[in-house]
């Protein structure tokens, strides 16, 4: 899917873009962005998603986000104290998130060193993941997916990230797989970002759900013994 795209650097940032555009095309990961740690001030725990992974009190899950695109939720759950491992199969994303992350590490807002010291990256395949050979991810507390959504017709354009990652990815055509997995190592929950109107995953019903303006969190209960 990587094809008509590379990596360049635009102002000091390692960033994508098409073969042939305009450096104001390109897109890269910044930890720093004050839109970005904006969200982080302005009462995140209110918000769906630390509610969905289970953000209580001082109880702070550990979560492994399995589709980490540019990783902006992670960022938001490792701002509120959660550790975080970032999985992306994608070869470019992943040198666009550990290309960010090393900026926010280097950062002069101790605050974004806080949170990036809290995110872990690996280039791996979720469906591909065996917990008997990767330590940690047989007691993560939460697994987070954010399959991509199809491209909606009647949607207006999203922002100029989400865009260039829907034509470097494309949908999720294993979306199924995903949640299959995720129920099969989360020891608490599998949270499933998902458009509004989206069809559930799975084959039983979220045992929560969190509704936003246009996206909604499912929430699946998986007690281990």
């Amino acid at each position: 899917m990587s094809e008509g795209f590379h990596l360049v650097s635009v102002e000091e940032k390692l960033s994508l873009k098409r073969v042939g555009a305009a450096d104001s095309s390109a897109v890269a990961v910044d930890f720093t962005a004050p839109a970005l740690n904006y969200r982080v001030s302005s009462a995140v725990r209110q918000q769906g998603l630390s509610k969905a992974v289970g953000v209580k009190g001082s109880f702070r899950p550990s979560v492994l986000d399995a589709t980490a695109g540019f990783g902006k939720d992670a960022y938001l759950l490792a701002s509120q104290g959660c550790d975080v491992t970032m999985l992306e199969r994608d070869p470019l994303v992943f040198a666009l998130l550990k290309d960010g992350l090393m900026r926010g590490l280097a950062s002069q807002q101790s605050a974004v060193v806080d949170a990036c010291r809290r995110l872990a990256l690996i280039n791996r395949d979720f469906v591909e993941l065996n917990s008997d050979t990767f330590s940690g991810v047989g007691s993560v507390d939460v697994v987070y997916l954010d399959p991509m959504f199809p491209e909606s017709k009647k949607s207006a354009r999203v922002k100029k990230d989400m865009f260039a990652l829907q034509e470097l990815l494309g949908a999720a055509n294993d979306a199924e797989a995903l949640w299959s997995h995720a129920c099969a190592i989360a020891c608490r929950r599998v949270v499933v970002k998902r458009s509004k109107s989206a069809p559930t995953l799975g084959n039983r019903a979220p045992d929560i759900q969190y509704k936003g303006t246009s996206s909604r969190f499912d929430v699946y209960l998986t007690p281990k013994p």
